[in-house]
C-alpha cells in the first residue's frame, strides 16, 4: 500500500503522497476541469494544495460515514487520532469503523475518548450503544448521562444546531426515576476531559504514523487493545 503522509504540511511531499494514497482529489490528477488563474496566467492553488493534510482528515472521515473502513481509511484515522485533542472527529470515526469491523471494546474506547472531550456525535452515539447495544455494554444509566450531555452539549447550542430528539425520546420508556436521577447526578459532575497518548503501544502507532504515515505492521488489530486509566 501507498505511504500516506498525515503531518501538517503544505509541501509538495504532502500533495504528492496524498495522490500516491490514491486519493480521488482533482488537483493532484488534474482532472478534466481547468485549473483556475490568476491575471498573469498563472495555476491557482486548489483547496487540496492549499490544505492537503485538512483535505485528508475530512476525505476520512466522509469515507468512513460512508461506511468504507478499509485499510487504507484506517491508516488515516488512526494516524489523527492519536494526535490527541483537536482530532475528536477522527477518533469517532475510528470508532464507529472498529464497531462495525467487530472490534467493539476497542471502538466504544475510542467512541469514549471523542465524548469525554465533549464531541457531539460521539456522546450521542455512546448514548445509543448504552441503550441499545448488546448485552456487555447496555448500561441505560450510562446511556442517559451521554443522552443528557448530547443533547445540552454547548458546542451544538452555540451554533444552533439542534440536537437529535430522537436520542432523548428514546429513552422514554425504558428508564425509571432513581436510574434518572442517578444519570443525572453524574451529568453534574462531568467535566471535559482530553485523552492523550501514554503507553509503549500509543507511542509505537503514533512514531509509527510521524515516521511512515501509517498505522504499524503487523495489523494495527493485533496490537493489544490498551484502555488506560487516568491517561487524560
Amino acid at each position: 500500500m501507498s505511504v500516506i503522509r498525515v503531518r501538517p504540511s503544505a509541501s509538495a511531499t504532502a500533495i504528492i503522497a496524498i495522490c500516491l494514497a490514491a486519493f480521488a482529489i482533482t488537483a493532484c490528477s488534474g482532472g478534466s476541469a481547468a485549473r483556475k488563474r490568476d491575471s498573469d496566467g498563472r495555476v491557482l492553488p486548489s483547496l487540496a494544495e492549499q490544505d492537503p493534510t485538512g483535505t485528508l482528515y475530512a476525505k476520512s472521515i466522509s469515507d468512513a460515514a460512508r461506511g468504507e473502513c478499509d485499510d487504507r481509511t484506517l491508516d488515516v484515522l488512526t494516524c489523527f487520532s492519536y494526535r490527541g485533542h483537536g482530532y475528536e472527529g477522527a477518533q469517532t470515526a475510528l470508532g464507529q469503523c472498529m464497531i462495525a469491523g467487530g472490534e467493539h471494546a476497542e471502538g466504544i474506547e475510542w467512541l469514549r475518548r471523542a465524548a469525554e472531550a465533549g464531541w457531539p456525535d460521539a456522546q450521542k452515539l455512546l448514548a445509543q450503544m448504552y441503550l441499545d447495544g448488546d448485552v456487555t455494554t447496555r448500561d441505560t444509566v450510562e446511556a442517559a448521562k451521554w443522552a443528557k450531555l448530547y443533547s445540552r452539549n454547548p458546542a451544538l447550542l452555540s451554533l444552533g444546531v439542534q440536537p437529535d430528539r430522537d436520542v432523548t425520546l428514546a429513552f422514554r420508556d425504558k428508564i425509571t426515576p432513581p436510574q434518572n436521577a442517578a444519570a443525572e447526578s453524574l451529568v453534574a459532575e462531568w467535566s471535559p476531559r482530553y485523552w492523550t497518548p501514554a503507553t509503549q503501544v500509543d507511542q509505537a502507532v503514533k512514531n509509527s504514523c510521524e515516521i511512515e504515515g501509517r498505522r504499524p505492521r503487523p495489523r494495527r488489530h493485533e496490537i493489544p487493545s490498551t484502555t488506560i486509566p487516568g491517561a487524560y
